[in-house]
């Protein structure tokens, strides 16, 4: 699915998707007329006024830029207005010769859709999406003698512990040296040496902090032996506690550290503690955000797909897994509905580990957070799997009850 097509490569096809056939329309397209009002008589009568996502061929046949749109037809036309409201939009009309579209049953589908493919063919119009771009990343514990918190793109090995993915990098970079900061871990290399006082030594303790945070009472120096295993340990842990939400006393201490400094006209006190507290208030909102997704987002969103059928995505912890076909008419797509369901809702929790799988995480829990009202649609998969098994007994037709929506007319 996300596999890289290079910008040399002669378009041919968007190429395959996380979502099902019965979600999408046909491939269509059109060479583009050269006066502006052939161009929109051309939309006109071609491009349908249904949800989905677009794309502009040069003359070589390359894509140079993919969007997405609630309708296809009248935001092509916009790019043939007397004056486009972009002047993006005027350079990529200039650069392209041929225009591509592909109906998809569903406004979010089609978003998903569209991040697929700018990960895929890398569009030189495209900004945002772009994998090299902005790219979010994870606080991670490292796996060490000395653990401390530190940022990564990935999940890797040095891990022991990740928590994300969080959109802001220069932010998270810095609500990171806060956490080391305030739970006084060592921010110094992997590399270094690591000693505790409670490990026999053959000469005492001859050793010397190798920065000057241990002076500013900031790390415990694990690099000198200043303090023992189970010292360190219990850092980590209320690190740990207060990453996964289970103790945010820090936020508290550090405003009342910060009101008690201002009383006392240390005012630069005051704002060295503001600064940290501000970050980590920052990085508790991510963490909670993504804590409350995984809790809603898990289970199975109906969406409506051509005629009698449903696309069931399934949603795990805040991911999207896969997505599901259902006929009414036929009773084995409900048997493998339930054995695929049964085998998803037993999977332990993944953190994302690619790119797009990244991006689509993030993509589906802002969705949800702007569109409340589909929360309400996402069914559990207890619930999921006992309709698929009514249906199997009973001969039903469905196997839920089919969303209140317009039906969707069959593409082709």
């Amino acid at each position: 699915m996300s596999t890289l097509i290079t910008r040399s490569k002669r378009f041919t096809s968007f190429g395959p998707s996380i979502l099902i056939r019965q979600t999408r329309g046909l491939l269509r397209g059109s060479q583009i007329p050269r006066e502006r009002l052939a161009a929109r008589q051309m939309l006109r009568d071609k491009c349908p006024t249904l949800p989905g996502v677009y794309g502009w061929l040069d003359s070589n046949r390359h894509l140079v830029y993919v969007g997405k749109s609630k309708s296809l037809r009248s935001r092509l036309l916009s790019y043939f207005a007397k004056t486009p409201s972009d002047n993006k939009m005027v350079r990529i009309r200039q650069t392209s010769e041929t225009l591509v579209w592909e109906p998809i049953s569903n406004e979010l589908l089609a978003l998903i859709r569209e991040q697929e493919l700018i990960h895929r063919w890398r569009p030189d119009f495209n900004r945002q999406g772009q994998p090299n771009r902005m790219q979010p990343a994870f606080v991670c514990i490292s796996h060490s003698p000395a653990p401390n918190a530190y940022l990564s793109r990935k999940t890797s090995p040095r891990a022991s512990l990740a928590f994300g993915p969080i959109a802001g990098t220069r932010r998270l970079r810095l609500a990171i040296e806060s956490l080391n900061h305030e739970f006084q871990l060592r921010d110094c290399a992997d590399k270094t040496h690591f000693k505790f006082n409670d490990q026999l030594q053959l000469f005492g303790n001859s050793f010397t902090a190798q920065c000057i945070r241990h002076e500013l009472g900031t790390c415990p120096a694990p690099c000198a032996a200043y303090c023992s295993t189970g010292e360190y340990q219990q850092r980590v842990e209320r690190l740990h506690d207060f990453l996964a939400g289970r103790d945010r006393r820090l936020l508290d201490q550090l405003k009342a550290r910060m009101n008690a400094a201002a009383k006392n006209q240390s005012f630069e006190q005051a704002a060295n503690i503001r600064d940290h507290l501000d970050h980590l208030s920052w990085l508790d909102r991510r963490l909670n955000g993504l804590r409350m997704s995984e809790e809603v987002l898990d289970g199975v969103l109906q969406i409506e797909a051509r005629k009698d059928r449903l696309a069931w995505l399934v949603l795990r912890q805040g991911k999207l897994v896969q997505s599901i076909a259902y006929h009414a008419n036929r009773p084995d797509r409900a048997q493998a509905a339930m054995e695929t369901l049964t085998e998803i809702a037993n999977r332990r929790k993944e953190i994302p580990s690619t790119r797009l799988d990244i991006s689509l995480q993030l993509l589906i829990v802002s969705w949800f957070r702007k569109h409340p009202h589909y929360r309400r649609q996402i069914i559990g998969f207890e619930q999921a799997i006992e309709s698929c098994r009514r249906c199997l007994q009973a001969g039903l037709n469905s196997p839920v009850e089919r969303p209140r929506q317009a039906v969707w007319a069959d593409f082709s």
